[in-house]
């Protein structure tokens, strides 16, 4: 388990333990932010702290980053170091990626890499990266071992001075139809999710219905409450589409809003519906209006380099068709009879159909 580890910024309390861990090591250390080049202990924490700046790191020709060291929480011993990229450039695009790391040799092979790299993808996904790249040389088994069992998905194979390297993602942005990603908020629900298959729909059908919140969200100007007590999410998931919709019922059954998340895939894992976000979100009210969100974050994940320039263009691609369709009367009434159906069916109503 991860909380054998913790992740603890340098101080100079730690300066005996990294200086041995240098010594411990070959000359050569991912993640370690050029400790193993650095004449002082001083010069390295100053790097290390600058690098945390944009303007900084930007000053040395870095991209801004944080390091950590992988402490065993049991005996205190420095077991690693792993850095996180808050962003990438065109080489660390290609072959670097946003985290890298390094075990001391002699507790290589145990799993503590696995679990580095999970308690970093928590502090990623805390910075907001939404999609995290990592790179090995492929002759290097164990990191690819060790970036597949956090979720890493493999792209493609670079060339770098004779050397293939692999370049896996991992996404931080699947959201899942169970609610586990609003755990903060929802403190008690029920879920039921079901696959449909007929002339109307293909695709998964889920309920999450809301007993108790830990807080009403509530949104707009006229403060439209989305979530309550005694609320229903309706969650279509369709086959072959890159977008999932959440249709938001009130305590009386009345739509708040439909919500649709534009998706890099829909699919399911163990029997629960997700969708892998893409950022951009359409919001259709009943009465007609129609919100765009979270440009802006897109945009941002774009600059970083999280997302192509082809997913870039799908995500609004895909908007803009929800848009045309949410401007037509007789899709929206489509659309009511279509979620309170299924709302009903889900929730066991008799005579729904």
């Amino acid at each position: 388990m991860e909380d054998e580890l913790e992740l603890i910024f340098p101080s100079k309390e730690y300066k005996e333990q990294i200086e041995e861990f240098i010594q411990n090591n070959e000359n050569n250390i991912p993640g370690g932010g050029g400790l193993e080049r650095e004449e002082t202990f001083e010069d390295w924490m100053q790097k290390i702290n600058d690098d945390l700046s944009e303007e900084k790191s930007k000053a040395r020709g870095r991209v801004p980053s944080v390091l950590y060291l992988a402490f065993r929480k049991r005996d205190k011993k420095l077991i690693g170091i792993i850095q996180i990229r808050y962003a990438l450039n065109e080489y660390l695009y290609n072959f670097g990626g946003h985290i890298v790391d390094s075990i001391r040799p002699s507790e290589r092979n145990k799993g503590y890499s696995t679990k580095m790299i999970a308690l970093a993808l928590k502090e990623a996904k805390e910075l907001g990266i939404g999609n995290v790249l990592m790179t090995c040389n492929k002759n290097n088994v164990a990191s690819a071992r060790t970036i597949i069992k956090n979720g890493g998905i493999l792209e493609n194979e670079v060339n770098e001075n004779n050397k293939v390297v692999q370049r896996y993602w991992i996404s931080l942005k699947k959201r899942y139809a169970d609610g586990r990603n609003k755990a903060n908020h929802i403190l008690e629900s029920d879920f039921k999710n079901i696959r449909v298959d007929n002339e109307e729909f293909k695709g998964n059908i889920s309920l999450l219905a809301i007993k108790k919140v830990r807080k009403e969200w509530r949104i707009d100007v006229e403060k439209r409450c989305i979530l309550a007590n005694n609320y229903n999410w309706l969650e279509i998931y369709p086959d072959g589409k890159q977008y999932c919709i959440t249709a938001m019922f009130d305590d009386k059954d009345k739509i708040a809003e439909w919500y649709f998340d534009i998706a890099k895939e829909v699919g399911e894992e163990n029997g629960i519906p997700y969708e892998d976000d893409l950022y951009l979100d359409v919001v259709i009210v009943p009465d007609g209006r129609i919100h765009v969100l979270d440009e802006d974050e897109l945009k941002s994940a774009y600059d970083r380099k999280e997302v192509s320039k082809d997913e870039y263009k799908i995500a609004y691609k895909v908007a803009n068709e929800i848009i045309e369709k949410g401007k037509n009367k007789n899709y929206l009434d489509e659309l009511t009879k279509f979620t309170t159906k299924y709302l009903k069916i889900l929730r066991g109503d008799e005579n729904a159909l």
